[in-house]
């Protein structure tokens, strides 16, 4: 199944964070394709049609968000990264953002928050391409 323009992808194994926030993504209508490793990630990217934004595991079974962060921003296309962690963690918090992911989320999650998250992630995205086209 390709992922339709404006999608969100979250690369996830968890039944629990990941879950939560699927529920989250699907009850503000955004469109979700779930992949559960690095390896689903990496052949998704390849598709025609990226998705908009990642939410991304802290830890996946073949790898960590920091492959996913690699794989999101070598492609013809860069694709914002969001973090997601089960526990705050300040040092991974500082370490995501320092090598380029567009944020780092905990639970609970809430609509708005979500909603404001994923416009902030794409309006900075937007204007760093146009940036780097000018």
């Amino acid at each position: 199944m390709a992922c339709e323009d404006r999608c969100v992808v979250m690369v996830s194994d968890d039944d629990g964070t990941g879950l939560m926030l699927w529920k989250i993504l699907k009850e503000v209508g955004i469109q979700v394709r779930i992949v559960r490793t690095c390896a689903e990630a990496r052949h998704l990217l390849d598709e025609q049609n990226s998705p908009a934004v990642l939410f991304s595991d802290t830890s996946l079974p073949d790898g960590t968000w920091a492959d996913v962060l690699t794989l999101a921003t070598e492609g013809k296309r860069q694709i914002p990264v969001i973090v997601v962690s089960r526990v705050v963690d300040i040092n991974l918090y500082i370490s995501a953002l320092e090598k380029g992911a567009s944020d780092f989320i905990v639970p609970p999650f809430y609509g708005q928050d979500i909603s404001h998250v994923l416009k902030c992630a794409i309006k900075h995205h937007v204007m760093e391409e146009r940036l780097a086209a000018a």
